[in-house]
């Protein structure tokens, strides 16, 4: 069916065909590959308006994780929110404490919360725009170019518009295990307001750990399932205040809050969590901030582009599937046909002679295997009793 409900004329000319002959006879070899080509050059067509629909109502439906994604999207902007001292101020009311600040080549600073071991505040300036930086730490295919914590990932399943399922394995820190987590993530784009009160606009990743029975746990592998209670990066653009403060040169900066909450689950020491505060996180910001000075800027995250702008269509690919589905089964149909009317056409005695000939062949290698089984060893036997026979009269002569 093409994209406004209508039967493609190529579809309908090769069923029509295929109905009035029964055979090959009809549609010889340059035919069928004529009228293949025409299904897959039809159905790779786009009308646009009716594509542009289809995509929009397909990927804006609500999904199972519709009302988690809203949920994790308030409560990180909870605690991204600059609602007490990033600078290691003393603020008794904070659920921060201060736990490291680099300020060369590229101010970070990272913050314990007060009541959970394993829950981390970063806040680092990127020498780029928010686009470019959004796109390269919210694509988690390319998080282990610039994590050292990280191992690999995978995405499971892609849910919607911004919204995926995907697999973190992380690498294994002496002496503990290795870890690994199934997250839910969700991207989005929105205005919130900076340190004066004005409006600006944010990119935000955060995901959270759940649970899908395609990614069991690997417990068997030494590897332990931990728990991401929230995390992911808000950006936005750097205030003239942030520069001031930081003492950043230049146009192009922009503000990263990363948090990082999670349940690492089995036995961790306090000596390997400082590490990662203290000296893993530092390290990996510094690595991606030199990546990012390097990329070129792009103000308008590709990522979220992707999510408003159309993609190939969806309905377009299924169409141009089942159209080439439907070429094979036609072509089958067709040789299938074309065999049996060749049997029938075959006179009968070809058919008994045939069977004769099997039947013979049949006799032959059943009369084989027979001398083969019992015969063999004693013609083996034979052969080796001449030559030892021979082989003692030549010495004899001697």
């Amino acid at each position: 069916m093409g994209a406004s409900g209508k039967p493609l004329k190529t579809e309908a000319l090769l069923q029509t065909q295929v109905a009035q002959t029964g055979t090959c006879e009809a549609l010889q070899q340059p035919q069928r590959a004529q009228i293949q080509g025409a299904i897959e050059d039809k159905a790779a067509e786009n009308d646009n308006e009716n594509d542009s629909e289809n995509w929009r109502t397909e990927e804006d439906a609500p999904h199972r994780y519709t009302a988690k994604c809203a949920e994790l999207e308030s409560a990180f902007l909870q605690l991204a929110s600059p609602q007490d001292s990033e600078d290691g101020a003393s603020d008794s009311s904070s659920p921060w404490t201060p736990l490291v600040t680099v300020n060369k080549p590229y101010p970070i600073t990272v913050q314990g919360h007060v009541s959970k071991p394993f829950c981390f505040r970063i806040t680092f300036f990127a020498p780029t725009v928010p686009g470019t930086a959004f796109d390269l730490l919210a694509d988690i295919l390319r998080r282990p170019e610039w994590d050292e914590l990280t191992e690999s990932t995978k995405i499971i399943e892609k849910l919607g518009q911004g919204d995926s399922i995907h697999y973190l394995k992380a690498k294994a820190i002496w002496p503990t295990a290795a870890r690994d987590s199934v997250l839910i993530s969700h991207i989005t784009a929105l205005e919130i307001p900076d340190a004066s009160g004005k409006s600006t606009r944010a990119f935000l990743n955060v995901s959270q750990s759940t649970v899908d029975e395609r990614v069991p746990e690997r417990d068997a592998e030494g590897i332990v399932r931990m728990e991401a209670g929230i995390a992911g990066q808000l950006v936005t653009r750097a205030t003239d205040e942030d520069k001031a403060q930081h003492g950043l040169e230049g146009e192009q900066w922009c503000r990263v809050v990363q948090i990082a909450d999670g349940d690492l689950k089995g036995w961790i020491p306090k000596s390997v969590i400082k590490f990662i505060a203290t000296q893993a996180l530092p390290r990996s910001l510094t690595k991606v901030c030199k990546q990012l000075s390097l990329l070129p800027p792009s103000p308008d995250s590709q990522l979220v582009r992707q999510m408003s702008e159309m993609p190939p269509s969806a309905r377009a690919r299924a169409e141009i599937s089942n159209l080439k589905t439907l070429a094979q089964t036609q072509t089958r149909a067709l040789s299938a046909a074309s065999s049996s009317a060749a049997v029938a056409k075959r006179p009968p005695h070809a058919e008994l002679r045939k069977a004769m000939t099997e039947n013979r062949r049949g006799k032959w290698l059943a009369w084989l295997k027979l001398i083969m089984r019992y015969a063999a060893p004693s013609i083996i036997a034979a052969i080796t009793s001449l030559v030892i026979n021979l082989i003692i009269h030549r010495r004899l002569k001697r």
